[in-house]
């Protein structure tokens, strides 16, 4: 077991690597002892043939548990039989306290595709399904499953093997906090290229917080003259008046599995800061609500499953299309209608959720896409200027038919994470050049694999439009 040797897939053994988690070092040594001791033999590229081709480990922090998903050389989850069988029992035998989970994925394809987001391809053969990691941000950190509710009630983060996830958490933690930071209070907030909704939810994690801790010290008495006001409470006496919750969040990947981690994530984090759980899953054809009304008559689960969610993109034609709808006070009409407080998870590439009109009325779009940079068709949208003009509507069905529109017309606060710098200059090229009006307010670099010549960056970009606010600039 290693990783591969540059510009080659020779595997270089790294037994004991000190950027590893120490309990990823540990799942190694079990491991290779476990597949020796079950004559598990490894897959050969040349020639096709062999068992085990891959293995991914994932720690969860707060119980230092690794989840283990085994890639195997296999169509089916009965071609993988006896060996997985022995293999797995021996890694519980050796090490039972070492694992979170064990999961088997069947890859028999060739190429360097390592998973398949098929979910008939995913097989749990031991532990919960989620590992679960804490909102950046918030004061507990999530445990294991099982954990009561009060260690989860600032909300939690849930990733399944399906997901993508962060090679260094820690890191990335610092990240979605400065994006948090970065979002205007009561904006309204589309994050493409989501994953699991960490920004997004980060974010509103974050202002709904701050609008609690804004509205408890408006009722304080103080005095602003006083020493210990003015040096130890700065960023307090700076959020005075200014924290209001965002206004809505619109969430989008291409990834099926996210919206049930999306929805778990909802339903970890405090009421206060979602209105109320999640009523379900939403879709706007017949056959999608008349499965979400029958799985909402079954009142002993609050889930819905892989296959549900598989067969509802069926039905809608390859859409899937979750929301969460959230109301402050349903004795309050005039507020209810006001305030749109609602939260929704959209399956879909980045390009098809900009021209379904998600960043539609949106103040703040998040990006954080791939190391390829934007598709063509986000930054299209983003390069057209501000049009004054344009109806400002929240749905694409309510724009004119008869002229051109700009799909990100009142966006003015764009926020752009990177994973591949080269990408990010040419993008940040065409928004500079082009007649929209975009300036950088800042850009920062995180090194979080230090040792390599790899650098996160989040830039902030600002441009004026129709609801800008001025002290942004």
């Amino acid at each position: 077991l290693g990783l591969y040797g540059r510009g080659s897939h020779n595997v270089i053994p790294i037994p004991e690597c000190d950027v590893h988690h120490p309990s990823i070092n540990i799942a190694m040594e079990a491991l290779e002892k476990a597949s020796a001791k079950a004559n598990i033999d490894a897959y050969q590229e040349d020639i096709g043939q062999g068992s085990l081709r891959y293995v991914q480990f994932m720690v969860e922090r707060s119980t230092n548990k690794v989840s283990c998903s085994l890639v195997w050389n296999a169509e089916q989850l009965k071609e993988c039989q006896p060996g997985l069988s022995r293999l797995v029992k021996e890694m519980k035998k050796s090490y039972p306290k070492l694992w979170h989970s064990i999961w088997v994925h069947c890859n028999d394809n060739y190429g360097n595709a390592i998973f398949s987001r098929s979910p008939g391809r995913w097989f749990r053969m031991d532990g919960p399904e989620f590992v679960r990691e804490s909102l950046p941000g918030t004061a507990t950190r999530g445990g294991g499953e099982g954990d009561d509710d009060e260690k989860k009630k600032e909300g939690l983060l849930f990733f399944s093997p399906m997901t993508f996830r962060q090679g260094n958490m820690d890191g990335f933690d610092i990240i979605a906090q400065h994006v948090a930071k970065e979002v205007p209070p009561g904006s309204k907030v589309c994050e493409m290229y989501a994953g699991v909704g960490l920004l997004g939810l980060t974010s509103l994690s974050y202002h709904a917080r701050n609008a609690a801790a804004s509205a408890s010290f408006e009722e304080e008495d103080y005095d602003e003259e006083d020493e210990w006001w003015n040096d130890d409470n700065e960023e307090r006496s700076q959020q005075r008046g200014k924290g209001k919750p965002l206004k809505w969040l619109r969430c989008s990947d291409e990834n099926p599995a996210n919206p049930r981690c999306f929805e778990r994530s909802l339903r970890s984090m405090p009421l206060e800061v979602t209105g109320r759980q999640a009523d379900g899953f939403k879709s706007n054809k017949k056959k999608g609500r008349k499965q979400n009304r029958k799985a909402s008559n079954n009142n002993n689960s609050d889930e819905i499953t892989i296959e549900d969610m598989m067969a509802q993109m069926m039905a809608n034609e390859g859409e899937f299309n979750t929301s969460f709808n959230y109301d402050d006070d349903d004795d309050n009409d005039e507020e209810e209608e006001d305030a749109k407080n609602y939260i929704k998870y959209t399956v879909a590439a980045a390009g098809k959720a900009m021209y379904d009109g998600q960043a539609l009325g949106a103040d703040v779009l998040i990006v954080d896409p791939p190391r390829k940079g934007l598709d063509d068709e986000v930054l299209n949208q983003l390069c057209k200027p501000h049009d004054a003009d344009q109806d400002y509507v929240e749905n694409k069905v309510m724009l004119r038919n008869n002229r051109q529109h700009n799909l990100a017309n009142d966006v003015t606060t764009l926020i752009y994470v990177s994973c591949g710098f080269d990408a990010l200059a040419r993008d940040t090229d065409k928004l500079l050049k082009a007649n929209a009006g975009w300036k950088i307010k800042s850009a920062t670099g995180y090194v979080l694999f230090p040792g390599s010549n790899h650098v996160e960056t989040v830039v902030i970009f600002k441009r004026r439009g129709r609801r800008m606010m001025m002290e942004d600039w």
